[in-house]
């Protein structure tokens, strides 16, 4: 009797930590998936960043900013030009204010990962001269 009690026991006993372990498991594969998703995330932000930076440079100087758009791969859909990358999408709105001494441009770069916005990054430029109204 008493070594059916120890046996019953003991199967308790590993029943628990083969709980334990599964439970402690489980929440060790949540920590890293959640470090995973923040870390591509991550990767996708600093890379969209980078071009978009470098682009926005390129956009200042450039005389005709849709060839330059068109030079780096976007695509022109209606008013907005678009590139696709694998881990991010790129959108530029042109947009063009004319006032009495001058044209004032803003080419707006938009980074998006999954349906989510990363960040919007302006790039102005003042083109003094007359403009006809």
């Amino acid at each position: 009797m008493k070594e059916t009690n120890r046996a019953n026991t003991l199967l308790l006993e590993l029943l628990l930590v083969i709980l334990f372990f599964m439970l402690a498991s489980t929440a060790i594969v949540e920590v890293f998936a959640g470090a995973r998703q923040k870390s591509l995330r991550s990767r996708a932000e600093n890379g969209a960043l980078l071009l978009a930076q470098n682009l926005s440079e390129d956009l200042y100087a450039a005389e005709d900013p849709r060839a330059r758009l068109a030079e780096a791969g976007f695509t022109a859909e209606g008013e907005d030009w678009l590139l696709a990358e694998e881990e991010y999408s790129l959108k530029a709105e042109i947009r063009e204010e004319k006032t009495e001494a001058g044209l004032l441009r803003t080419v707006l770069l938009t980074a998006e990962r999954n349906g989510e916005t990363l960040f919007a990054l302006p790039s102005p430029k003042y083109i003094p001269g007359e403009v006809e109204p």
